[in-house]
Order: structure tokens, then C-alpha cells, then sequence
């Protein structure tokens, strides 16, 4: 599926203010991709929106192998641009894809922003939480769920990758109704994640991680069911890492009590580890 249906423009048309359009691709042609990128990423900047990222998917961390290649985000003032920027590029969008799932995004509040500030405290909080080298994780086997984080696998392959060149990890979070924790208390998922995420934000910050956009997944532009990302999600995010190494700091030495959180509000995730495309 590359293009919206009726009642998909439809909806978009109902979105007001700035959004963006979070774009996952499946390559038919290289030299034709080249070309549609390169055109597309003109057509939004005339709409008077902004391409914030274009990055290459390196594997899947979490949620499942798929069949995308390629994300895209682009930020608009309006629906309207939105539209003309979307559909200046069908030519060139139809020779190039084989396939296209895209999101409709709303950015929330100042914190990426201050968060990616308060980096000048990255080597203090490293030496304060222990952050400064990976560790082994005991247990890790047993208690990984592939629905919602990284297991033994993936992480084996991610090891595998170059450990030094900057990197965004994308995120797609879909939340329990009700969080599902042993002791009964009685929060949304939402909520539950929202603990998980106040306790990672030093250590993401110690290993000089930010998240570079943040916000609530108000709709589908364009696929339907039959795509292996579709799913009711509610946050998107792609968080800048300096490198999988720093990635991996994280990872073993995040609060168990933290991860109790994520498990208890998180229902489904899908992480994209991906490189920026030069």
C-alpha cells in the first residue's frame, strides 16, 4: 500500500496544528529511492514543513521482524501542507516503494529539549549511577519478552554492529489500559510507563542519550491491517544514543525498579535501532 484512502485523508484533514508524519518505508528500487528522497525531502521543506530524520533501520530490537528499511519524519505547520507535500512526490513515490506505513505524530511539550540540555551532566551521573561500562545481566533469558524489549538474540546481533557510530533507537510504545502490576494498584498503563520513564531519564542522560522527538500517535495516513506495524500505538519516539555502546550501559544498568514499571504499563513495543542516512 503506498497511498490513503478516502476516509485516511479524511482524517488527516481533521488534525490541526503541528504534527508530524513518521514515514516506514520498503525500498523498490535503490537509484529511484535516491531520487524520491531527495525529491520528497524538497517537496516538504516548499510545503513549509521540516524533514527531521532519515534514517536506515539496522534491525529489529523488538516486536518482530518486518519488512521495513527506511524511516522518515517530517514535521508540518498543517494538514494542508501536509497533503501537498505528501502527494507533490506520487510519481516518484510509486517507482521507489514497494511499500509505506505512516503515522500521524503529535510532538509533546519541552522535554526532549530539556533533556538533550542536561547532557553537560552525562560524566557525573555516569560515575554516580554506574553507568560508565556494561554489565552482565543476570536472569536476562528468562525474564525478556520479545513484545516488549530486547532478548538474548537481538542483542547478540546488535553487538555485531559497528559500537561507535552515532545512532537514533525508535520507539513504538502501546499501553495497557490498565497497568498490570502484582501489588493491584490501580493506575493506567500510561501512567505506570510515565514512572518507568522519570527513573531512566538520568541514566539515558549519563550516557549521553536523549530522546530528539517525543509525542502521542494520533492516527494512520496510510495502511491497514494487513501491515506488520499496525496496531492501536500510543507513543512514538526516536532517542538519539552516541553509540551502541552507549546503549548497552544503559540497558544493563537500568533500575529494576524501573523496568517493573515499563513491564507493568507497556502491552506491546517495537524497537527500531537505526543510522542516519548521509
Amino acid at each position: 500500500m503506498l497511498e490513503p484512502s478516502d476516509r485516511q485523508r479524511s482524517a488527516l484533514n481533521d488534525i490541526q496544528g503541528t504534527f508530524a508524519l513518521v514515514q516506514f518505508l520498503v525500498i523498490k528500487d535503490q537509484d529511484a529511492f535516491v531520487h524520491y528522497r531527495s525529491s520528497s525531502e524538497r517537496t516538504v521543506q516548499k510545503a513549509g514543513g521540516q524533514r527531521t530524520h532519515c534514517v536506515h533501520i539496522d534491525q529489529y530490537l523488538a516486536g518482530g521482524e518486518m519488512h521495513y528499511q527506511v524511516i522518515t519524519v517530517d514535521l508540518f505547520p498543517s494538514n494542508k501542507a501536509a497533503q501537498l507535500a505528501f502527494d507533490g512526490v506520487n510519481t516518484e513515490r510509486q517507482s521507489a516503494l514497494l511499500d509505506i506505513y505512516v503515522l500521524i505524530v503529535r510532538p509533546v511539550g519541552k522535554l526532549p529539549g530539556i533533556v538533550k540540555a542536561l547532557g553537560f551532566l552525562a560524566p557525573l551521573l555516569s560515575r554516580l549511577l554506574g553507568t560508565v561500562s556494561e554489565r552482565e545481566i543476570t536472569g536476562f533469558a528468562e525474564l525478556a519478552n520479545p513484545e516488549k524489549g530486547p532478548v538474548p538474540e537481538t542483542v547478540a546481533v546488535m553487538k555485531e554492529h559497528d559500537q561507535t557510530t552515532p545512532f537514533y533507537m525508535m520507539n513504538l510504545n502501546k499501553y495497557y489500559p490498565s497497568a498490570q502490576y502484582n501489588n493491584g494498584d490501580d493506575i493506567s498503563g500510561e501512567q505506570a510507563y510515565s514512572r518507568y520513564a522519570s527513573r531512566i531519564a538520568p541514566y539515558l542522560i549519563s550516557v549521553g542519550g536523549y530522546p530528539d522527538i517525543l509525542g502521542h500517535t494520533v492516527g494512520v495516513f496510510v495502511g491497514d491491517e494487513s501491515s506488520t506495524l499496525n496496531d492501536d500505538w500510543s507513543d512514538f519516539a526516536m532517542v538519539y544514543y552516541p553509540s551502541h555502546q552507549n546503549f548497552m550501559r544503559l540497558m544493563t544498568n537500568s533500575p529494576k525498579q524501573g523496568v517493573l514499571h515499563r513491564d507493568a504499563g507497556l502491552q506491546r513495543a517495537v524497537l527500531m535501532p537505526s543510522t542516519i542516512i548521509p
